[in-house]
């Protein structure tokens, strides 16, 4: 799911080394750097631009950006990497604290920089890989890079980064059961808060205050009242939520690097905050729907059987807000759960999965998890 990033991150933005120790990040490099082997690529960059797109260099570096910025990981066939931030110099010393990596450069555009790199390794003319770069550079930036690496090949590699963060190391695992934790312990918190009558400013900041008291990073929060004519997922706004009113919030949260996510639809009565039967409907027919997923399934296969079971529950679909996403370092990440989605679920991948329905008397019924899937079945870490 899209969602509104911040101009600045506000929260904690550690490197727990105890977690995520040097050794996890050296491997994926090892890993990288033998696909580069079999490929033939000299050097591979990895590019990513603000706050919903950092995951790619953040993946390997383990560098967190604070300032919606630019970062680019450059990754050698053989020998060290090297991380570029769009940033003062005055930042490394601070950037230092979050990255393993020993060569940092600050710099003002990363295009030039990424020119420089080449020219100063001899690598003008050679085998470039890019991932991220042609999708998120801004324009100019990109054209500036291309035209002044023109004798080098260039190869996507974007398909490669993206599959191997899809399958979580043991680590990256417990990094995503962390942040669901803080999901769940945040939505049980503020349940006992919600009374009719709170408005929905005053609620966010209590979500707020629960969630950064827990050591989030980064925190995305929409609310809908799906009573009202052309209602949808929107930031909070100065409005009372009344006695018998419907209301989904919708809240993903970001500790040590990695996301989790989950979505709430109740009603509050005369004193406190209900799940009705309807909703207890559609928490039935999710769980159904969790049943079948299984490893070795492809996801256009799952897709179509989730279909099938609501057709046969005489539910009506609400398609805007998508089924869900692979979720780790990225909020959206590969693989999407879309009907023309081929590759198969595998253990150890972490996704969102979200169910919206119309309903007669809520309006409509959103829920929403971040699940984990293992050989055995899928584990739901945000109920």
């Amino acid at each position: 799911m899209q969602t509104m990033q911040p101009t600045l991150r506000i929260g904690r933005i550690d490197w727990d080394k105890i977690n995520m120790p040097k050794a996890e990040f050296q491997n994926r490099v090892k890993e990288i750097q033998n696909q580069m082997t079999r490929k033939e690529i000299d050097v591979l960059f990895l590019y990513g631009y603000a706050f919903n797109d950092d995951g790619n260099p953040c993946y390997i570096s383990n560098y967190s950006i604070r300032l919606p910025n630019a970062t680019l990981v450059a990754i050698p066939r053989d020998g060290e990497i090297t991380l570029m931030i769009e940033a003062g110099t005055r930042t490394l010393p601070f950037a230092r604290t979050m990255t393993w990596v020993e060569e940092i450069r600050a710099v003002g555009d990363i295009s030039k920089e990424c020119v420089k790199y080449l020219e100063d390794k001899n690598l003008i003319p050679s085998t470039v890989g890019f991932a991220g770069v042609r999708e998120l550079m801004p324009y100019y930036q990109l054209q500036f890079l291309s035209e002044s690496i023109a004798q080098c090949k260039i190869i996507d590699c974007s398909d490669v980064i993206k599959k191997m963060r899809m399958i979580k190391s043991t680590r990256e695992c417990d990094q995503v059961h962390r942040s669901s934790r803080i999901v769940r312990s945040t939505f049980d918190a503020i349940f006992s808060d919600l009374l009719p009558g709170i408005n929905e400013k005053y609620l966010e900041a209590i979500i707020y205050k629960e969630a950064r008291l827990q050591g989030a990073q980064d925190i995305r929060l929409f609310f809908a009242k799906p009573q009202e004519k052309n209602w949808s997922l929107r930031p909070s706004e100065d409005l009372n939520i009344s006695p018998g009113e419907s209301i989904i919030i919708y809240l993903a949260v970001r500790f040590e690097r990695y996301w989790a996510e989950g979505i709430r639809t109740f009603i509050l009565n005369d004193e406190a905050a209900v799940f009705p039967q309807e909703v207890e409907n559609v928490k039935a027919l999710y769980q159904e729907i969790i049943n079948e997923i299984k490893t070795g399934k492809t996801v256009s296969q799952f897709y179509k059987e989730t279909f099938d079971k609501m057709q046969k529950s005489n539910v009506e679909y609400i398609s805007d807000y998508g089924l869900g996403d692979g979720i780790g370092i990225g909020l959206q990440e590969f693989p999407a759960l879309t009907a023309e989605e081929t590759v198969a679920f595998t253990d150890r991948i972490s996704f969102s999965l979200r169910l919206a329905v119309k309903d007669s008397e809520a309006g409509a019924i959103m829920l929403g998890n971040t699940i984990l899937l293992a050989e055995e079945g899928p584990t739901v870490l945000t109920a």
